[in-house]
């Protein structure tokens, strides 16, 4: 029995396991526009370079051509041509090569990091700035509302206390008209 997947579910998984690949101008952070936007060729090769060799792809790439080199060396040991016999004089400056200038690529890429970090800092702290005037600004309103709303209760109250005074008076008036038609006449 096959299990057939549907085309979104390919779509879905085909997504998950692309990684994007950015160009200078697919960056919309503030942050990543600078720093991708201002790099020079140079940082953005460091960039590019840093980023493959730390990638999974190219450990197994550098594992593949080793077991080849050793094996092709090895095989080659029974024949007359020796092109790199076994202490692998060759690989070996091969990987001091590559160290050589592996380091010095990461510590740019790691400078470039380092230097992304600082901007995102400062855009953060840039951000968390506007915030804070803008909370200011928000609680300066709700104290002005929570005024006018506390003058608002103090007038309903007096306006109340004058209602009442003036339902007592009517209450009163009333009462005394009542006693005065309930009193016999002399």
């Amino acid at each position: 029995m096959a299990v057939r997947t549907s085309d979104s579910a390919n779509t879905a998984l085909a997504q998950a396991t692309h990684r994007p690949r950015y160009s200078r101008e697919t960056h919309k952070h503030p942050v990543n526009v600078i720093h991708h936007g201002e790099a020079t060729f140079g940082e953005w090769l460091a960039d590019g370079i840093a980023s493959f060799i730390g990638s999974w792809r190219f450990l197994i790439i550098q594992t593949l051509m080793v077991a080849m080199w050793v094996t092709i060396n090895t095989l080659q040991a029974t024949g007359r041509i020796h092109i790199d016999p076994y202490p692998y004089i060759l690989l070996n400056l091969a990987f001091s090569t590559q160290a050589a200038y592996t380091g010095p690529v990461l510590l740019l890429a790691g400078n470039r990091q380092a230097q992304k970090d600082r901007l995102t800092l400062e855009h953060a702290a840039s951000e968390a700035d506007k915030a804070d005037h803008q909370n200011v600004q928000i609680l300066k309103a709700i104290k002005d509302v929570t005024e006018l709303t506390e003058k608002n209760t103090e007038v309903t109250i007096q306006v109340l206390r004058h209602v009442e005074h003036l339902v007592q008076e009517n209450v009163d008036e009333m009462v005394a008209a009542g006693k005065r038609r309930k009193t016999p006449r002399t």
